[in-house]
């Protein structure tokens, strides 16, 4: 008959103090429990297992040959122990992540960072897709959370808003709106104007503005991301109407930040599966992830400004703010 893992840590703690006083105050046990597992482990070994040698037990040549395989087994029990505890406080785990470009390029990378540092052993895996494709991650339990902008199409997951702002429009530094405060789409309908399709959610909000204008929206460029928005608009190659997340990034991004009027409201909301509850690590994660948005508007990151968004340097060449023909 085999020993049990009890009378093993009995066995162990023996052999490391040669004590049965030392051996039941480490296991929490009373020094009769300990001698009285010592007897039956004997005699289940059919051996016996110490020796008393100048008032200590010391392990026969039999235990000294399992002394090995013993510290191997109770080091993966502490590791397990401790396993148990860092899950239990979400201190491990892995952590799947879908989000559109915008966030998955700004908000997200200083949560993770934040997140990190107080849980450096969790894995986090980020995926960035467009819209549908977060919806449908989320949807099929291939990921814990889907970070997109509003507005959305009908879904089966759970949306909360992080934060709401207002739609910019941006232009090259030298273009004749620049000095402007704000614009609206009869100020933007004169040049080529860098836009998104309806099937996405910031083009059905800039489509719904010009519609209220009682204007067509005619795009001169059709883009699928606000970086590539912005870099036409830097390029000076027309006027971008785009979310406010792109420019929450410390980065110089050489266009001038204008008001777009009217006020068009888009929110940064997170997706979470309706029927699957989010793990430790996931809970954990979204709270940083709100604190961290948090931050950024007592920064006034995400906040309307035409300053933040200023080139350094002003581009030279032609100007990119007369209508072409």
């Amino acid at each position: 008959m085999s020993l049990s893992l009890r009378q093993l840590q009995v066995v162990h703690a023996v052999s490391r103090s040669g004590s049965v006083t030392a051996a039941a105050d480490a296991l929490g046990i009373s020094q009769p429990a300990v001698s009285m597992m010592l007897r039956d482990c004997a005699r289940l070994a059919g051996f016996p297992l110490f020796l008393r040698k100048q008032g200590r037990l010391q392990p026969t040549a039999e235990t000294k040959l399992l002394l090995t395989d013993l510290e191997r087994v109770f080091d993966g029990v502490d590791r397990i122990g401790r396993l148990i505890e860092d899950m239990g406080d979400a201190h491990v785990g892995t952590i799947q992540i879908a989000a559109t470009a915008t966030l998955a390029d700004n908000i997200l990378p200083v949560a993770i960072a934040a997140f990190q540092q107080a849980r450096p052993r969790i894995h986090i895996v980020v995926r960035s897709s467009d819209t549908p494709s977060v919806i449908a991650s989320v949807v099929r339990e291939e990921v814990d959370l889907g970070l997109v902008l509003s507005p959305l199409t009908h879904h089966d997951a759970l949306a909360l808003d992080l934060c709401v702002a207002d739609l910019v429009a941006i232009v090259h530094p030298d273009h004749e709106l620049a000095r402007r405060e704000t614009v609206g789409p009869r100020d933007i309908q004169p040049f080529p104007l860098i836009s998104f399709s309806r099937s996405q959610p910031l083009g059905t909000l800039v489509e719904q503005a010009f519609r209220e204008a009682g204007l067509p929206r005619r795009i001169a460029l059709e883009v699928n991301q606000s970086s590539v928005a912005c870099a036409l608009a830097r390029a000076g190659a027309g006027i971008a109407v785009i979310d406010p997340f792109w420019l929450t990034e410390a980065r110089e991004h050489g266009v001038v930040c204008l008001k777009f009027r009217p006020k068009t409201p888009v929110a940064a909301q997170v997706l979470i599966n309706s029927s699957t509850p989010l793990s430790r690590p996931a809970r954990r994660f979204l709270a940083t992830l709100r604190q961290t948005v948090q931050g950024l508007q007592r920064q006034g990151a995400l906040q309307e400004s035409r300053e933040h968004t200023l080139s350094k340097r002003r581009p030279r060449g032609r100007n990119p703010g007369k209508p072409r023909a």
